[in-house]
């Protein structure tokens, strides 16, 4: 038995403390520039990316070592995203730390943001022995997936400004696709490219279903913990999607199945910034009503097991066993 904490905290630090050197090359001034940018990766973080992304390139037999400059990339981008977002959803805490636009001021934030996708790319450009063709491909593929990102994120803004009845469930699954989904699948798609030093195998195919799958159980589980568990463990505020009004799986199905009275509650409250605790606590509670959050994890396991099914052709291996492990820990983790 793996255990996966440990295999997923030595890959995640390989890449953070390359983030970390490269960061001191290449982000000028450190004061505020650099330390804005690195304030999330410093306060400590899941690691997720990178270190999926360096076990699907040992999973078809690759050199992990080769991997980290990539890893250290999509680590990069991923924060840069995080930064923007709580800027934008007036988010005052990530990980249990100020948010950059926060302790700093939101021109910082934007800034350092943005230093962190030039930096992603630089970071591409530092692998070592796919070849020229390969790099170009790597590079390509980390341009598509922000600008899908960017896309989701959109769509993330727009949704909130429709009335939530005229979201559909398939828009929201499209929508945290492009927000999560693509990243996770860049991570596990370009570390077997770099494992294999081929831009096609079937091998990548059958890992790039995984993390399509895996990826939107991942953004499914997080909307479930952020109404499920406090502060403390998922380092955001509790409830503050409801108040933000997030169009959630979890949301749109409350709406479609709650009760007349209830649904005129909801359309009260949710998304209402100024309602106090026991008005968030019963949308809460109409969403437990309804079924919506048991419909959530329901989802989010059909999923982790397709994504299991998926991994299938690949060779046995520890790299498989622990990806195998990691498609269950998403759906069953606590933070």
């Amino acid at each position: 038995m793996v255990d996966l904490t440990e295999e997923i905290k030595v890959r995640s630090k390989k890449a953070l403390d390359f983030l970390f050197t490269m960061s001191e090359k290449y982000i000028m001034p450190e004061d505020p520039l650099r330390k804005a940018a690195l304030h999330y990766p410093k306060s400590g973080g899941k690691g997720f990316r990178p270190a999926m992304l360096m076990l699907t390139c040992g999973a078809v037999g690759g050199n992990e070592e080769e991997a980290v400059p990539a890893a250290a990339a999509i680590e990069a981008l991923h924060v840069s995203s995080l930064i923007h977002d709580d800027y934008m959803d007036n988010d005052d805490t990530r990980r249990g730390a100020e948010a950059v636009w926060k302790k700093w001021d939101p021109t910082i934030a934007i800034l350092a943001g943005d230093v962190l996708v030039g930096l992603a790319f630089r970071l591409i450009s530092k692998l070592q022995n796919i070849g020229n063709e390969l790099k170009t491909e790597i590079l390509s593929g980390l341009a598509l997936k922000y600008t899908e990102l960017c896309h989701g994120q959109m769509l993330d803004i727009e949704f909130t400004k429709k009335p939530i009845e005229d979201v559909s469930l398939e828009e929201i699954k499209q929508m945290q696709y492009l927000k999560t989904g693509v990243l996770f699948e860049f991570c596990c798609v370009s570390g077997a490219q770099i494992g294999l030093k081929n831009k096609n195998h079937e091998w990548i195919d059958a890992i790039r279903s995984y993390a399509k799958k895996a990826g939107t159980a991942f953004q499914i589980q997080d909307d479930i913990l952020g109404l499920t568990e406090d502060s403390s463990k998922t380092g955001k505020p509790q409830f503050s999607d409801i108040r933000e009004g997030k169009r959630t799986i979890i949301a749109v199905h409350s709406f479609v199945h709650a009760s007349e009275e209830d649904k005129a509650f909801l359309q009260q409250y949710f998304g209402n910034h100024n309602a106090d605790a026991e008005k968030l606590q019963k949308v809460y509670d109409i969403f437990e009503k309804t079924g919506s959050i048991e419909f959530a994890k329901s989802l989010a396991l059909s999923l982790a097991k397709e994504a299991l099914e998926a991994l299938n052709s690949l060779p046995d291996s520890t790299n498989k066993e622990i990806l195998q492990e990691f498609a269950l820990y998403m759906i069953n983790r606590s933070f």
